[in-house]
């Protein structure tokens, strides 16, 4: 369930963070019995026992698991440009959210296409309230329970008429409960630098005025604050505290030709970040780099031709791009059932390739929440503690990415199941590394390759992708001219941010108009090299299947709505890439000139 509407964060890494002098999160002490947030936390855990115990309604089946997920978080909103602070917010706001299974784990009302089932919306108070927040849980599991039992009828009416076979069961056992966290949130209003915040948004913006080519931009600070909690029935009471930041810049201008472009890039932070020299000097780099990037790429030529050859996707480009595929298909969340039969499309493509080659032999991909990275947890979201896997081993996929939720071809969590600050759960990636075993080429072996099988495949040029554009940060493109659409099976790749026409003599050229077309998962089984450094790329991504790099979450909500990850690759030289010219009518020029670019 999301409820991105009540929080709004920050902005997305495009590229590696620099090295950022932060306050570390200080370890939080274990609270008191008399501690409110503990004594509010036992609350729930009562109420959820006992509407699991009493909640009865004649003819329907009792219920067997019920949870409730809140989250009060402190977000500082700050946003300035062309040397002005156009938003200076620090507000407190908070959600929760009650699920309730009905049945028994074999078949309960989860996992159907039809409505909200079992789950239902929780007040909850801005600070800790024992008694109102059990009063609003046993309201919430009320409204839960009638909607869960509506939803297993519907269910079990679709699974007669359907006479499907070889369903899973819908949930299974967590085992031992992992260890509890049961922290108090401490927010200290000192520690958070907001006027030395203000001021360098409001420093780094003036900028802008040095570059009359550019329409629009804005320099923005995001820091949320966040106090999650998830309570079960079955004797999970977890709380974390959490301090999210993102430092960043986004512009748009129009070429010549009238076609719209945007660029974007950021500082992403764990932790709140101390206003010194460094991070100042970072992020004048930061808008200088967007500033500098965007003006080259209005002024760059559209492509001419259609292209089908083999691609180089270097450094961040090669990360986005496994956060745009391996992160959202690879997880083991079986299709939802509905009333014409399950939903495949809503299955992850991997799940059919279970234990078959989907990689080249000398590639391994090993996800790690416990390694130190940014997407470290000890506990994920459902009570398990995760395990290291080897999602690819040899080529082959190996394991997937599970929660609580079993699939036909696979059962029992490994511990990835994931909550964002809008309290959406699902399974995702948290520390991911793609490691080869043949030989890895330098940078102009590469480029040499490219070329050689570029022109196997009759082109005397290729083209290297740097960067891919983040919807993440930006938000959806805004040219219908710019959307390729995917068919069944099929991968919609965001588009290209950066990308390089490679010519025989080692000339490069920026380009614009360049969509990467829909693509198969099969794509990644024809890595045909890879480069010899890995870049490690810190990013915050969305959950569940609609998540990944793809999503186009845009500035406001990327902090609420995602969870921290990291990929580390080489660069990846990919066969089975189509890149098409944008073709479309472009927006008209504005009639009045704009204003910095008076007297040019």
């Amino acid at each position: 369930m999301m409820l991105s509407s009540l929080l709004v964060a920050g902005a997305l890494l495009f590229a590696p963070a620099p090295e950022v002098s932060a306050t570390p999160a200080a370890a939080e002490p274990a609270p008191t019995s008399e501690s409110p947030w503990s004594a509010e936390a036992d609350a729930v855990a009562s109420e959820l026992r006992r509407g699991v115990a009493e909640l009865r309604l004649e003819g329907a089946p009792a219920p067997y698991r019920a949870e409730v997920r809140y989250v009060r978080v402190r977000l500082l909103s700050l946003d300035a440009s062309f040397g002005g602070l156009i938003t200076n917010v620090l507000e407190t706001q908070s959600a929760g959210v009650a699920e309730l299974r009905v049945g028994s784990p074999q078949r309960d009302n989860a996992n159907y296409f039809g409505g909200e089932g079992g789950i239902s919306r929780v007040e909850v108070p801005l600070g800790a309230a024992p008694d109102y927040l059990r009063r609003k849980v046993w309201l919430a599991l009320d409204t839960a329970f009638r909607g869960a039992t509506q939803g297993f009828a519907q269910k079990e009416i679709a699974l007669e008429q359907l006479e499907i076979d070889g369903l899973p069961a819908d949930f299974t056992a967590r085992g031992e409960v992992g260890p509890q966290t049961r922290v108090d949130p401490h927010w200290d209003e000192e520690a958070l630098p907001r006027e030395e915040l203000g001021e360098l948004v409001k420093t780094m913006s003036a900028e802008f005025k040095k570059w009359p080519s550019i329409d629009n931009g804005d320099v923005y600070v995001q820091v949320l604050q966040s106090h999650e909690t998830v309570v079960d029935s079955d004797g999970m009471s977890t709380a974390r505290v959490k301090n999210r930041v993102v430092l960043a810049v986004v512009a748009d201008t129009k070429a010549e030709d009238g076609m719209h472009l945007d660029h974007g890039l950021a500082i992403h932070l764990q932790g709140i970040p101390t206003v010194d020299d460094a991070l100042k000097a970072q992020g004048m780099a930061l808008v200088e780099q967007v500033l500098r990037e965007l003006d080259a790429l209005a002024k760059a030529p559209m492509i001419d031709e259609e292209y089908d050859g083999p691609v180089l996707f270097r450094g961040v480009a090669a990360a986005q791009v496994l956060a745009s595929t391996v992160a959202t298909e690879v997880a083991g969340t079986p299709a939802p059932i509905a009333d014409g039969g399950r939903l495949m499309d809503l299955e992850p493509t991997w799940q059919k390739r279970y234990g078959k080659t989907v990689m080249p032999p000398f590639i391994e991909l090993i996800d790690d929440p416990g390694a130190d990275g940014f997407g470290h947890y000890d506990l994920d979201a459902e009570g398990v503690r995760p395990q290291r896997l080897s999602l690819v081993k040899s080529g082959v996929l190996d394991h997937l990415l599970m929660t609580r939720t079993p699939n036909p071809k696979a059962s029992g969590s490994n511990g990835r199941a994931r909550m964002s600050p809008s309290l959406e759960v699902g399974a995702t990636i948290s520390n991911l590394t793609l490691q080869a075993s043949q030989k890895k080429m330098a940078d102009t072996a590469l480029e040499r390759e490219l070329l050689r099988r570029a022109r196997e495949d009759g082109y005397e040029v290729a083209y290297v992708v740097e960067s891919l554009r983040d919807g993440s940060l930006l938000g959806p493109v805004l040219r219908d001219s710019a959307s390729a659409y995917a068919g069944t099976g099929k991968i919609t790749l965001p588009l290209p941010g950066r990308v390089y026409r490679l010519e025989a003599g080692g000339k490069k050229t920026l380009m614009r108009g360049v969509v990467l077309a829909p693509a198969s998962m099969r794509v990644l089984r024809r890595i045909r090299a890879v480069g010899k450094t890995p870049v490690t790329v810190p990013m915050r991504i969305a959950v569940g299947p609609y998540g990944g790099f793809g999503a186009d979450i845009g500035v406001d909500s990327v902090l609420s709505q995602t969870v921290d990850v990291q990929i580390t690759t080489p660069d990846l030289l990919l066969d089975g890439l189509e890149l098409l010219v944008e073709r479309g009518e472009h927006e008209r020029k504005p009639t009045l000139v704009h204003p910095l670019r008076r007297g040019e």
